[in-house]
């Protein structure tokens, strides 16, 4: 077995073991529900920039529900490349301190940016799970708020839609290949 082989191997059983990280998707839904409701809350900037924040918190537990519904061990740690997962999910920590940065600074630029952050750690995943809609969901974030913000000036309360979009593409395409896998 060549070490293309092997590799491809590896990505395949992480693909089908964590049907391509759909529990994380799904989370993400509830998430950036959760963060659509907040940015439409008329409180002060300065809270709900830190709510949409704590958000991320949320994610772990509510995969771990997630899971349990689709089946999924998201403990499996049979396969090598399970560790690069966990520093292309990881590594979405380091980059809120752009967001913290912001929350001082500019605030009004903290959900575009934290909304950016996620679309752009979205990119890696086409690789680990063989998804080309991870590509396309993650481009179409961060292109789609850029282009809103700066040329169309979207008030940033309408972001997370954005993404919600993205995200719910990106389910409805993980289900078609996953399903489409098990036919096969």
């Amino acid at each position: 077995m060549n070490i293309n082989t092997s590799l491809h191997v590896l990505l395949n059983d992480i693909a089908q073991k964590q049907k391509k990280g759909l529990p994380f998707i799904m989370a993400s839904l509830f998430i950036w529900g959760v963060i659509t409701t907040i940015a439409f809350l008329p409180i002060d900037l300065m809270i709900k920039n830190i709510g949409i924040l704590s958000c991320g918190a949320l994610l772990f537990p509510v995969s771990i529900v997630c899971a349990k519904i689709v089946n999924v061990d998201l403990f499996y740690k049979e396969n090598p490349l399970i560790n690069g997962l966990l520093i292309a999910t990881n590594n979405q920590i380091l980059y809120l301190i752009i967001c913290i940065l912001l929350l001082i600074k500019a605030p009004m630029l903290v959900l575009p940016a934290y909304a950016v952050i996620y679309g752009a750690h979205l990119l890696p995943y086409a690789f680990f799970y063989q998804s080309k809609n991870y590509q396309y969901s993650s481009i179409f974030i961060c292109i789609a708020i850029l282009v809103s913000m700066l040329f169309f000036h979207l008030n940033s309360m309408y972001i997370p839609i954005i993404v919600e979009v993205g995200v719910l593409f990106l389910f409805l395409m993980l289900k078609k290949e996953i399903k489409k896998h098990r036919e096969l």
